[in-house]
């Protein structure tokens, strides 16, 4: 593994980090909650449903308990900022939007008070109401019966009663729309495809369904599938909280990166109004650039991520190898470090690059430190065999 000791790790190596640079990073304390109070102070009677949308573009319809409790878990932790958007309900609050932020190892606790309602629609263009006109009261009883049981962990029963719902009226666009998010939460990708397309043929002008659709079609690996689908609708309307990071990563999964650049640098040189997806936006766009090994541009894109959060650890781990490319060892050293302090084994790959960049600076003890804490961090590498090779040469030389 001479190759080592004598040249840096080429684009597609870099490129190789991507997947755990995106990895979610591990939290031990408490799952962070939401609890959402009604105008006036008093907890809800019943489940209220809301929109989670992360500052990478990912965006979640999810439900409180019966009293307004929300625990975020699972994969929807991250260092990130997240903005709760709950829309009214036409008759005891208006629409209420709250901003929140988790960092690592600092427990978040986010109340969330309902505005009073003001006899003044602000349900955003796209929302739909359970008492829209044509949906008959079974299907909003089992619309609202499956809410109920999903917030009490009843998953199956979720299911059986949201299906209810759409079998007595097959138009109704939040059952169709929720059991869709329902399933792609739970990875049956299929089902929620096909809900999601039922839910744009019913209504062309109900975005969010057309978004998530794009969202899973881009998850099945149909890239083509999810431009068609998202182009239209960034065409109408680029505001979309999340739209463009979506179609920018359907764009790049048809290799058509000059066209992903367009839509990234199109927001970026929008006046920011909201700075919670900033981050992302500069990090794929770095992303992108590497793909086209501009090393110099990419740099600048992830710097700029890592300024506005310094907490951003895949930022800081693909600006590490990015600056190895460029030779710029001692500012590579220093985001690899900073994306390990940060996220831990979850950033394993920045050991890797680590022990790259010691064996081009001759410090080969380092060098092995870094390269045997990257195998106890990532023990099922695919380039496992390389690096103990390379490790057993390494203990030879500090041997002699």
């Amino acid at each position: 593994m001479i190759w080592l000791k004598h040249r840096r790790f080429g684009p597609s190596l870099i490129l190789a980090v991507l997947v755990l640079a995106l990895a979610e990073t591990g939290f031990s304390q408490a799952p962070p909650a939401i609890q959402i109070f009604m105008p006036g102070g008093t907890l809800p009677s019943r489940p209220i449903r809301f929109t989670l949308t992360r500052d990478d573009g990912r965006i979640e319809i999810v439900f409180t308990d019966i009293k307004g409790k929300f625990q975020v878990t699972g994969d929807l932790i991250r260092d990130a900022d997240y903005i709760v958007t709950v829309e009214t309900d036409g008759a005891t609050y208006d629409t209420t939007v709250a901003r929140f932020r988790i960092l690592r190892s600092t427990p978040v606790y986010t109340p969330v008070f309902l505005r009073p309602f003001t006899g003044k629609s602000k349900t955003a263009p796209g929302v739909v109401s359970a008492a829209d006109a044509g949906v008959h009261k079974d299907a909003i009883a089992a619309y609202e019966a499956g809410i109920k049981a999903l917030a009490d962990g009843q998953i199956e029963t979720a299911i059986t009663q949201l299906k209810r719902a759409i079998k007595r009226s097959p138009r109704y666009l939040r059952a169709l729309n929720d059991l869709g998010v329902l399933y792609l939460q739970l990875n049956q990708l299929a089902e929620a495809t096909e809900l999601f397309a039922q839910a744009v043929k019913v209504d062309e002008k109900f975005y969010l369904a057309h978004l998530n659709l794009g969202v899973v079609l881009q998850r099945q690996g149909q890239h083509k599938e999810a431009v068609q689908i998202l182009a239209p609708l960034y065409e109408k309307d680029r505001s979309m909280k999340g739209l463009a990071l979506s179609y920018a990563d359907a764009l790049s999964g048809v290799a058509d990166l000059t066209k992903a650049e367009q839509v990234l640098r199109g927001v970026l040189n929008e006046p920011v109004t909201d700075n919670s997806n900033q981050v992302d936006l500069h990090f794929k766009l770095g992303v992108i650039l590497n793909r086209q090994d501009r090393f110099d541009e990419a740099a600048v894109e992830l710097k700029k991520a890592v300024t506005i959060n310094d907490t951003a650890a895949n930022a800081h781990l693909l600006l590490g190898a990015t600056l190895l490319q460029l030779n710029r060892l001692e500012e590579s050293e220093k985001s690899l470090l900073r994306s390990y302090e940060l996220a831990g084994a979850g950033a394993g790959n920045a050991q890797m690059f680590l022990g790259q960049l010691y064996l081009m600076q001759q410090k080969q003890a380092a060098a092995l430190r870094a390269f045997e804490q990257y195998l106890k961090d990532v023990p099922g590498a695919t380039n496992a065999i390389q690096i103990k090779a390379e490790i057993d040469k390494l203990k030879a030389a500090t041997k002699n």
